[in-house]
């Protein structure tokens, strides 16, 4: 299952998009085919911008860091954040922002309390690397370690509702929620708003 399988079954057909870290504009052109969206980016690398521009996508250079602001309220019906949260400076911040933005968010991470993580931790006493996490701890661009409580957690607190999730792992495959995904999940993906009215 890959993260397009996953993100695809939440995004309607016709909905206006905002990928975050968006890159060279991959994610776009996936959802244009799968979802006809009318797909917008927004990445901090000047070349993938390019890329992007160049193959026909909107797409613009900035810091999702500071520049989500810039855009009025609900201005897409979703944005989505695909493996960037723990590489963002203040997460909770650009999160707030990120749900009244959108109507709808997909927030996507990798599970820091994985199975293969605790273990290797446990048994080796270092920082743990895995394929999702192959960096070693000094040139690691994550600086904000979570696990699926965790981010449940922050969501409660910021009354953030939490509209579906699915779990990875064990190669990919989706993890039943009878199978802990808090503990065998290696990544997780959420569908929140800053309403329950917003369910899709």
């Amino acid at each position: 299952m890959t993260k397009t399988d996953v993100i695809s079954k939440w995004i309607t057909q016709n909905s206006r998009v905002l990928v975050l870290g968006c890159g060279s504009g991959e994610m776009i052109k996936e959802l244009s085919a799968l979802n006809r969206i009318a797909g917008s980016g927004i990445d901090i690398d000047e070349q993938k911008v390019c890329e992007a521009i160049s193959g026909g996508l909107s797409v613009i250079q900035g810091d999702i860091n500071t520049d989500l602001e810039d855009w009025p309220k609900k201005t897409f019906d979703f944005v989505i954040a695909h493996d960037i949260v723990q590489i963002m400076n203040k997460p909770d911040v650009t999160i707030r922002q990120m749900v009244g933005l959108g109507k709808k968010v997909i927030i996507s991470f990798p599970n820091f309390a994985y199975c293969q993580i605790r273990f290797s931790i446990l048994f080796s006493g270092r920082m743990p690397k895995t394929k999702l996490l192959p960096y070693e701890w000094y040139d690691t661009p994550n600086i904000h370690l979570f696990t699926i409580k965790d981010f449940k957690d922050f969501c409660i607190k910021e009354s953030i509702f939490i509209h579906s999730q699915t779990f990875t792992g064990l190669g990919k495959k989706k993890i039943p929620a009878y199978l802990k995904p808090d503990f065998f999940a290696e990544f997780a993906y959420f569908l929140i708003s800053d309403t329950k009215e917003n369910a899709t």
